[in-house]
């Protein structure tokens, strides 16, 4: 009797294994009861890091497309997917966006004095470290 269970048993793995498909992990959004997937849960506020750097401390420019598109393609997720069209696009708005427009984000109707751009610019600052710490991972190394 065991030795048809399994027999049986042995003979369907392949037929399931076949069918198994591993996650989508070049995507942005997460089906129920999928494992999360950590390696681009930051990759926002290391955008929002480098332009903050460049915009409100200073920092020397660099371009982002490099570092933080080579950094997806290096995890296995190339042009097209979704990954990487949303950093894209996400990177094209900040590179074309100034301080005060981060600091509306992103909309151009809310009305906001210079004073009240600076202050947020300093708050966010000061939320992610401040510009000594900003510098420091703006010109760091980006992991691979």
């Amino acid at each position: 009797m065991f030795r048809y269970l399994g027999a049986a048993i042995l003979t369907c793995v392949p037929l399931v294994a076949a069918n198994a498909a591993s996650p989508d992990f070049c995507r942005n959004r997460i089906e129920p009861n999928e494992p999360l997937e950590t390696r681009f849960m930051g990759i926002d506020y290391a955008l929002m890091i480098h332009v903050l750097a460049e915009k409100y401390c200073g920092a020397e420019p660099t371009p982002m497309r490099p570092r933080f598109l080579g950094y997806i393609q290096k995890q296995g997720c190339s042009p097209g997917t979704e990954i990487y069209s949303d950093v894209e696009e996400t990177i094209a708005k900040l590179e074309g966006a100034s301080l005060k427009l981060l600091a509306q984000n992103g909309d151009p109707d809310l009305p906001l004095s210079e004073r009240q751009v600076q202050d947020w610019a300093a708050n966010a600052a000061k939320e992610l470290g401040g510009c000594d710490a900003l510098k420091s991972v703006h010109d760091a190394e980006f992991p691979r």
